[in-house]
């Protein structure tokens, strides 16, 4: 039962480590050690990357201050909201604002950009913590692991304490294993909200013309 039990912490040690292993290393050149994505980290987003349309100062606030702007601006940028359901939102915003069309729609995209960039920057300092917590586990997993394999060497070490270092290994692996399981779909969202922004700057951009 015990050499069982050794062997399930191998398959487990050997999984979680290859997977620290795969999360530290980094391609060549400047890069966050906390960032836990393949993805390249981007803090903020530019509004040159997502909008070609007439001149605008991104920090405007002013559509906060108009509540048919601001509530339109709230209920699209959720990413529970179907794409094609915001852009035909966006169709009707732009029948009744008629000849205030243009300032309307620049307001509409100011209040976008500002709230899907910080939903993105909360994100992405999110998954900063994240892995700042994973490389803290790893170090104590590499470093139980030491532990537990000098004890296994030892003859005098007492088998409740080998049992109870076996026990917290294979708990810290797992919970290695779950949490970088996760990573990969979190990874994602950064990427998810420029795509929501860019579709609906694509659509304000296309009612301007």
């Amino acid at each position: 039962m015990t050499s069982l039990r050794f062997s399930a912490v191998g398959v487990a040690l050997v999984v979680a480590l290859g997977a620290a292993e795969a999360a530290g290393s980094a391609p060549p050149g400047p890069r966050d050690p906390d960032w836990p994505c393949q993805q390249i980290k981007v803090s903020q987003l530019s509004v040159v990357a997502v909008w070609s349309g007439p001149p605008l100062d991104p920090q405007q606030d002013g559509w906060r201050e108009k509540p048919r702007v601001a509530d339109l601006v709230h209920e699209i940028a959720q990413r529970r909201v179907p794409i094609e359901q915001a852009q035909e939102r966006i169709h009707a915003f732009v029948e009744q604002a008629a000849d205030q069309k243009q300032p309307a729609l620049l307001e509409l995209f100011a209040g976008l950009f500002s709230v899907l960039d910080n939903e993105r920057s909360a994100v992405v300092a999110g998954l900063d913590r994240f892995g700042a917590r994973q490389k803290e586990l790893a170090v104590a997993l590499r470093s139980d692991t030491e532990k537990l394999r000098a004890m296994q060497a030892d003859p005098g070490s007492d088998a409740g304490d080998v049992n109870q270092m076996t026990q917290r290994v294979m708990w810290e692996a797992q919970v290695f294993q779950d949490r970088s399981q996760s990573l990969s779909y979190a990874c994602e969202v950064p990427g998810k909200i420029e795509q929501r922004l860019f579709a609906l700057a694509r659509t304000i951009q296309q009612a301007l013309q």
